[in-house]
């Protein structure tokens, strides 16, 4: 005997179960026969806390879960201000340590569209099917289900399902098996993301919007429409309650038990600990627009005079008069307001109140950026996925050194962006005191060794190596800093690092080596910004022109850097001057001043691509994919420059200059010489965080018009060049001289 007629079997008589339970007969009749019934009181919507169902915990680890629900909520909860859901999580996280159950409880306490409830561990129970007389009683669950032929209506029991992994796809089936034409779904308004909005500025080439996100029907494979009821109880699951609200809100089921309150179809389960969150990221709406607050039972169980209800409490096979009453439920009521408010249409970009530095501030801040990266960061791919393991090691950090200065804030940020390897990775505070001053030095990287290559101070010369910092050697120096610096490539992670000393709050005993091998010790007092200033920039300051003074009169050059050209008048010019010329030099070891597209456009004879800038894009929390932009850009004339080109990069050519030399190396338009590029390039985006402080990345994907990979590669040089410690001691520029020889050798 088969399971389901095992079932039919142990049914009673439909006189034995009326008089057992009189209004049982003339409740399931008035139900399955078109009449609306008694309808329940329920509880007002701003209690849906207390109607969700936890799903199963997390595996992993609490600091890394609760980083993935504060960006849950952060980017696609329902509240209105990052700042809040940001200062929500400082409050959660106070504390020598952090009971991550207690936090969870904390945070939820203070957010709104968020509750905390303890875990389940149980999982989906196999789907089960019982007949009793017409009516098939389905419990969704794993595996298939087999409807027996005879069946004339369904009742789908929903009590007690966990929101444990497979429960949409077990409903799905439930209602798919016993259906012949799809089941409509309701939409939902939802926070959409193209890329993380930069919260530093109002302008940005990222943006969010709220998107009505429709779903799929579920699919009909029955081999009839059967009429259905759905049994709810008080607490459901999140995909439970929404497959009610579908159900019923479509016209295609009646409820028969609890009401669903539209919250929990709307939330999200976000498993931390012990304790786990409800999160709101939806507003469910159908053509009509918002469905109610609260969807009433077309019948509760005290009206049918029972407690509980079975497949046992069922009619057995001897009950075929049922069917002549079956009918659809009836619209439901939608005349109350609806109070609950949908995702907010931009999230507000507040300042962050001055909070003294602490160590709830740095977890909160550490966790949300977590959060963000996870969500936003584009190169996971390339540079690996390691921060979890960093997220859980610098909390190690804040548990065992209380954080009390904001420059551990700042450590601790700049640590954890280590692990990305990404050169736009930046912290940066806001307000409190400015620097004592600035050491007034640039400096270039020899084989490993940071060397002055122009100093406003007459105790430092051109060509000395840096060997101490305040009695520390170079090497331990650099090890530490590179340990604090985000960079894709190994020249421009030492430029990054080695910067470091620039900003000055003390005077510094530098210890240096002269080009003869003697050393000294010279202690450096901070210096004014103009002092900086005069002496800052990329390798070469040299002006546009000709290189007639280097021995090539019939060779042009020209310097991008902003510090040199500044005006798209002086590029016109130049280019003017270098008509006839039979090369053109473009140094872009710098950073460009003005629109290099533009520039590109004048050195580029043809049309030609742009980079691919690929966006992040979530529609809501659970639809992520990737958007591709980019477009080809038409030659400039008049003036132009159709000639021969190479191309210099280094270490600092970064970003908008990487920017320029992918359109100029993808163009084939250019020899490159030098060193290596950064290998970062994208436009930044920043997380604005308690404890004014602003946190950068890159918010998207870069790759090179032909779609290969751009991140941690760079601009290569066809030859490469680096400067000795004998050209930087006097001055000369080995990779403009070599690019001289080439124009004029073609080696």
């Amino acid at each position: 005997m088969s399971f389901v007629q095992k079932g039919a079997a142990r049914g009673t008589s439909w006189a034995r179960r009326a008089r057992r339970h009189p209004l049982l007969a003339a409740g399931l009749l008035s139900l399955l026969g078109g009449s609306a019934g008694a309808q329940s009181q329920f509880p007002p919507p701003e209690k849906w806390c207390d109607f969700g169902r936890a799903g199963p915990a997390e595996t992993q680890p609490a600091p890394v879960a609760m980083a993935a629900a504060h960006g849950q909520v952060r980017f696609f909860g329902v509240g209105p201000s990052y700042t809040d859901a940001d200062l929500s999580l400082v409050m959660a996280l106070e504390g020598r340590t952090v009971d991550w159950a207690e936090a969870t409880r904390h945070y939820a306490s203070t957010m709104e569209g968020v509750c905390a409830l303890d875990v389940t561990s149980k999982t989906l129970p196999r789907a089960r099917v019982l007949t009793v007389g017409p009516i098939a009683f389905i419990r969704p669950g794993t595996g298939e289900l087999r409807i027996p032929r005879h069946a004339r209506a369904a009742i789908i029991d929903l009590r007690g399902l966990p929101a444990a992994p497979g429960l949409e796809e077990a409903l799905a089936r439930a209602i798919g098996a016993i259906s012949t034409t799809p089941v409509e779904r309701l939409a939902g308004l939802v926070r959409a993301h193209v890329g993380m909005l930069d919260e530093t500025t109002p302008y940005n080439v990222y943006g969010n919007y709220i998107d009505r996100l429709a779903q799929e029907p579920h699919a009909a494979t029955g081999q009839a429409q059967l009429p259905v009821a759905l049994l709810t109880e008080t607490e459901l699951a999140p995909a439970t309650a929404r497959f009610a609200a579908d159900l019923r809100m479509a016209g295609r089921a009646w409820l028969i038990g609890a009401p669903i309150h539209a919250a929990v179809a709307e939330s999200k389960w976000m498993p931390v600990s012990t304790r786990g969150l409800l999160v709101r990221t939806t507003r469910l709406e159908d053509a009509q627009g918002p469905i109610p607050d609260v969807i009433p039972a077309d019948l509760s169980l005290a009206t049918l005079g029972m407690s509980a209800l079975s497949a046992e409490a069922l009619p057995s096979e001897q009950s075929l008069q049922l069917t002549s009453w079956l009918g659809a439920p009836p619209a439901v009521d939608r005349t109350a307001p609806v109070v609950r408010n949908a995702p907010p249409e931009r999230i507000s970009l507040e300042a962050v109140p001055p909070i003294a530095a602490s160590s709830a501030i740095a977890r909160a801040d550490l966790l949300t950026l977590h959060g963000a990266t996870r969500l936003f960061y584009p190169y996971f791919d390339i540079v690996g996925d390691g921060i979890d393991g960093r997220l859980l090691e610098t909390l190690a950090r804040v548990d065992s050194t209380p954080v009390t200065q904001r420059d551990q804030l700042r450590r601790l940020l700049l640590r954890f962006n280590e692990v990305l390897k990404d050169g736009h990775g930046f912290v940066t505070l806001y307000g409190g005191p400015p620097p004592a001053g600035f050491f007034p030095v640039s400096m270039e990287e020899v084989q490993g060794q940071p060397i002055i290559r122009r100093s406003a101070l007459p105790t430092l010369q051109p060509g000395d190596t840096l060997v101490s910092i305040n009695g520390t050697p170079m090497s331990e120096w650099l090890a530490e800093e590179q340990a604090h610096a985000s960079a894709a490539t190994p020249g421009y992670l030492h430029d990054v690092a080695i910067r470091r000393l620039l900003i000055m709050n003390a005077p510094m005993d530098v210890g240096l080596r002269a080009m003869d091998g003697t050393t000294r010790v010279v202690q450096v007092q901070p210096q004014p910004v103009e002092l900086l200033n005069q002496v800052s920039g990329p390798p070469s300051l040299r002006p546009a022109g000709s290189l007639a003074d280097l021995g090539a009169p019939n060779l042009h050059y020209l310097n991008l850097a902003s510090e040199v050209l500044t005006s798209p008048d002086a590029l016109r010019a130049a280019l003017t001057a270098a008509q006839g010329a039979s090369g053109l030099v473009v140094d872009m070891r710098g950073y460009p001043g003005i629109n290099h597209y533009e520039v590109a456009q004048r050195l580029i004879p043809t049309p030609f691509r742009t980079p691919v800038f690929r966006y992040p894009i979530w529609v809501g929390p659970e639809n992520f994919e990737t958007w591709d932009s980019g477009n080809t850009r038409q030659p400039l004339t008049n003036p132009s420059y159709a000639g021969p080109i190479v191309l210099l990069v280094g270490p600092r050519t970064v970003s908008a200059a990487e920017n320029f030399s992918i359109m100029m190396t993808g163009a084939r338009r250019v020899t490159v010489i030098g060193r290596r590029s950064a290998g970062t390039n994208g436009n930044v985006t920043r997380l604005l965080l308690p404890g004014q402080l602003a946190v950068s990345f890159t918010g998207m994907g870069i790759l090179f018009p032909d779609q290969s990979r751009f991140h941690a590669v760079g601009i290569v040089p066809h030859i490469e060049v680096a400067p000795t410690l004998q050209d930087i001691a006097h001055g000369t520029d080995p990779e403009l001289l070599r690019a001289i020889q080439f124009l004029h050798t073609g080696q």
